[in-house]
């Protein structure tokens, strides 16, 4: 138990240190300032489970491009190693990983470059295409996630009269991430295909509320 704990508790800390996230935006000023800019663009499909199937698109996934961060590249690859450790940590790393990077757009707002956090949504065709960014490397994370309701038992009157309410899951989403390391060159288009066969992480992010008294 404590072990399982420790291991949630570390991945916390590397949310934590988020803010201490190499904010470098150098190359992509200078690349603006010049107009050197190229575009992204892909596809994010499910891919056919079997022969004559029609592959899907994965319609509504979140796209965001930030400029590259070794730090917060350092801290997504830890979080998603010690999703392994315990059951513990694997259900609080879909939420470490989307509160890392949240971390990192504040801290790119509070440098003063909040035009360089870019965000785009996955399309019904299973398309998406950013525009007009300024050349230079970046970091693409793409976010999907399906909301899956499935509470739990409510506590018996008795426990509730007895015990201090406690915490009861509502549902869960399940979370799929894709991260790509870009380098977007002037005048020239990136493509990325996205499939769920190729995803960089996949998780759960829990609901919890507390059990309401009679």
């Amino acid at each position: 138990m404590i072990a399982r704990a420790l291991a949630a508790v570390l991945i916390f800390a590397s949310v934590a240190a988020a803010s201490d996230a190499d904010v470098r935006v150098d190359a992509q000023r200078h690349a603006a300032a010049a107009g050197a800019v190229g575009t992204v663009t892909g596809h994010a499909w499910e891919e056919q489970r079997k022969p004559g199937g029609v592959a899907q698109p994965l319609g509504g996934a979140v796209v965001t491009l930030v400029p590259h961060s070794s730090a917060l590249t350092a801290q997504l690859e830890g979080i998603r190693t010690r999703s392994r450790d315990s059951a513990t940590a694997y259900r609080a790393s879909a939420r470490a990983i989307r509160l890392a990077r949240e971390a990192y757009e504040k801290a790119l707002w509070e440098a003063g470059a909040a035009d360089l956090v870019r965000t785009s949504v996955v399309d019904t065709t299973g398309g998406f295409r950013v525009e007009d960014l300024p050349a230079g490397p970046w970091l693409l994370i793409v976010t999907r996630s399906v909301r899956v309701g499935k509470a739990s038992p409510r506590a018996t009157k008795r426990e509730r009269e007895t015990y201090a309410p406690a915490l009861r899951l509502m549902g869960f989403s399940a979370v799929s991430v894709w991260v790509r390391e870009l380098t977007v060159s002037a005048g020239r288009i990136e493509e990325v295909e996205l499939t769920d066969r190729n995803v960089w992480f996949t998780g759960i992010e829990e609901e919890r509320t507390l059990d309401a008294r009679p």
